[in-house]
């Protein structure tokens, strides 16, 4: 693969021992790929096979045919959503579907809010959280075999605040997980937290780091080596969209700044005018 022309390679997805993951293609003839996956050596494909698909865009992180297919599992049609809602669940981000179906005579309505998500031992999943009609009540407040205290409940229902509590599997693992109330639901929504030795920007997280940015506050970081010279970041955990938000204070910095000096401009300059003068 490195000694291809860099711009002949092609983001794909590819089905490998029937997990979709991501990979790089390079054009041997019109109607074969050599592709690499991970770990695995190189190998050969058609570029016709329901198996290879070519990302539609640098944010897509989902291949279309395993979305579909988790999809139909939950009975809903892929083909049925609207372009943009198809565009956001191959992404990775979460999405409330309304579906209606007839049973017993009657035509019934039910409200999903479904995501994909990935681990890189087991592939990709499709998480489904169905619309409880009536706000969770404090005992049916329970997640990853943990209940919510009644101090927890009200912060999450009340306050909208995220909680970070201890999860344990069915096998005793235990591990961090951030909760908090959805309405959209009225349930009870868990995601994944930060952990200490995550990177972030290039950059080791710390455990203080991680504990702050779970409790949805921002930490400061710094790139050091970069070709402008150290960059500083505020950044913060959105729990909800499971992705880092960044705001660059190097350039609130100089927007502040270059505020300031005009504002003293053009003070200067309305002391030296005239009092009939005509400010443009």
């Amino acid at each position: 693969m490195e000694n291809q022309v860099e711009n002949t390679i092609q983001k794909v997805f590819v089905n490998v021992n029937q997990v979709w993951q991501k990979a790089e293609a390079i054009s041997i003839d019109d109607k074969t790929f050599k592709i690499k996956a991970g770990n695995n050596p190189s190998f050969e494909m058609l570029k016709d096979s329901r198996n290879v698909e070519i990302l539609k865009n640098k944010d897509q992180q989902f291949a279309e045919a395993d979305v579909k297919r988790r999809l139909e599992g939950a009975y809903i049609s892929f083909e049925k959503l609207e372009p943009n809602i198809q565009e956001s669940i191959l992404e990775g981000r979460e999405q409330l579907i309304e579906t209606t179906y007839i049973k017993d005579g009657k035509l019934k309505e039910t409200v999903k809010m479904v995501q994909m998500l990935y681990n890189s031992t087991y592939g990709s999943r499709l998480d489904v959280q169905i619309k409880r009609k009536e706000q969770v009540k404090l005992e049916d407040a329970i997640a990853f075999q943990y209940q919510f205290t009644k101090d927890e409940y009200h912060a999450m229902v009340q306050e909208g605040k995220t909680i970070q509590f201890t999860g344990t599997s069915l096998s005793g693992d235990t591990f961090q997980k951030l909760a908090y109330y959805e309405p959209k639901l009225n349930d009870i929504r868990t995601k994944s937290a930060v952990s200490a030795n995550m990177y972030v920007l290039g950059q080791i997280l710390t455990k203080q780091q991680a504990d702050i940015l779970n409790k949805g506050e921002e930490v400061k970081i710094t790139i050091r080596k970069t070709q402008k010279g150290p960059l500083t970041y505020m950044v913060r955990w959105s729990a909800k969209n499971q992705r880092f938000l960044y705001k660059n204070l190097d350039k609130t910095s100089v927007l502040d700044k270059e505020a300031k000096e005009n504002k003293t401009i053009d003070g200067e300059k309305k002391k030296k005018q005239p009092k009939n003068a005509i400010s443009i």
